[in-house]
């Protein structure tokens, strides 16, 4: 009986090839008894993004802290990845984000376990804790001006209810100094999103916005002011999060609507809006 761990190295690379990223990734924990070389030859070497959307949704529903830990062990992610999604990772509680204490390369970490253009609202609640999560955060953020990250999209379990006593809460304060700390330019005008527009901070967004970065597409990263508009008149990127994915994109990335009837904005790949034949306004389906 021939085993896969008899196998050669290069063999399994090839079938390995043919594998979305991060079964990829998994594939290479699976055979933990290779050596690094071998591991990282299996798993690739091409590791900006992780997203863990790419694969079965029945499958990344069963990923454990301790796969999480070995994939980004395997592609040495505190030297390699930039962009990270743990989409439908719902079992995780976030120890198993410990290899990237310290990273001065990740620059996007999206913990709301959900894709593109779904609601952030999970039942039941997802375990992701902030006692596991908010240490490793710090460890990147204390680099200072080493550090890249820009970005970071967090579970709705974490921001549904404004508590300026948690932990959670002190965190966003923290951020919010690094990123002030940092310049966070409108891409249009060139003006200082803090020092100019006197952007509200994640602390200040309200209701369901709390918890999220303001003025700062999703997609792109880049930074939009509420005051530059195309020559069609839309603003480049909306003072608030879409009320369904509870995400901002700017124009380029994703196309918005105001529903004329509750005035919540959306994305237009969010929900469908309804053409009011007395108005030609559009109508959420709420």
């Amino acid at each position: 009986m021939v085993y896969l761990s008899d196998l050669p190295t290069g063999a399994l690379a090839h079938v390995s090839s043919f594998l979305a990223s991060p079964s990829r990734a998994l594939f290479a924990v699976a055979l933990d008894y290779r050596d690094v070389d071998s591991s990282s030859a299996i798993a690739g070497d091409d590791w900006d993004v992780l997203d863990f959307g790419e694969i079965e949704k029945e499958l990344a529903a069963k990923i454990s802290d301790e796969d999480i830990r070995g994939v980004l062990l395997s592609i040495d992610a505190v030297n390699n990845l930039k962009k990270l999604r743990l989409t439908n990772c719902i079992h995780v509680t976030g120890v198993g984000l410990g290899p990237l204490r310290g990273s001065t390369i990740i620059q996007q970490i999206d913990l709301s376990l959900v894709g593109d253009h779904e609601s952030p609202r999970l039942d039941p609640e997802p375990l992701i804790s902030c006692a596991e999560v908010i240490p490793i955060l710090d460890s990147i953020i204390e680099r200072g001006e080493d550090c890249s990250l820009e970005y970071l999209q967090f579970p709705k379990v974490w921001r549904k209810e404004r508590n300026t006593e948690s932990d959670f809460h002190a965190f966003l304060t923290r951020f919010n100094n690094y990123l002030s700390s940092r310049a966070v330019v409108c891409l249009k005008c060139n003006h200082d999103m803090f020092e100019v527009y006197s952007m509200p901070t994640m602390m200040e967004m309200s209701d369901s916005h709390y918890g999220t970065q303001n003025f700062t597409c999703y997609n792109c990263m880049d930074h939009y002011c509420d005051y530059c508009a195309d020559e069609d008149g839309g603003v480049y990127c909306i003072g608030g999060s879409c009320d369904k994915c509870e995400r901002i994109y700017c124009l380029h990335c994703e196309k918005a609507d105001r529903c004329t009837s509750c005035g919540s904005w959306y994305c237009v790949s969010c929900t469908d809006f309804r053409e009011c034949s007395n108005c030609d306004g559009n109508t959420c389906p709420d």
